[in-house]
């Protein structure tokens, strides 16, 4: 019997589609984030439903970067894993420091319009908006 290549590709997607690479408690948390006390119109992290992020690192007026990567959530942890050679950057390219490729933070909190992070015993708000 030979299936018609229009239903195989149907279930090709809905199988992939039903495969997600993030934990139930990662996808409570996709969404786009500012630090509002850094920048207003740039995102600090892009938390994507396929498990892609971008995060910036922003010194208004000095220097704003931004790397890819993944991410997910375990338990109450939030991991990130970035390719720092696809770091880019605006301003003074000296400052830029080590990025790391791997790095995680305690979730504190979150709900339809904040994530609270705990990074060495400071907890950092973001603003969840939409755009």
């Amino acid at each position: 019997m030979r299936f018609p290549a229009i239903f195989l590709l149907s279930m090709v997607t809905i199988l992939l589609s039903s495969c997600s690479k993030l934990s139930p408690e990662a996808e409570k948390i996709i969404g786009i984030y500012y630090n509002t006390e850094l920048s207003q119109s740039a995102p600090v992290m892009e938390l994507r439903e396929d498990a892609s992020c971008t995060i910036r690192a922003i010194k208004p007026g000095v220097l704003t970067y931004c790397v890819e990567g993944t991410w997910n959530v375990e338990n109450d942890t939030i991991f990130f894993e970035l390719e720092p050679s696809t770091l880019r950057a605006e301003g003074d390219k000296s400052l830029i420091g080590v990025v790391p490729s791997r790095f995680s933070r305690h979730v504190v909190d979150y709900n339809d319009f904040i994530l609270q992070l705990e990074h060495e015993g400071v907890v950092y708000q973001y603003l969840r908006r939409s755009n």
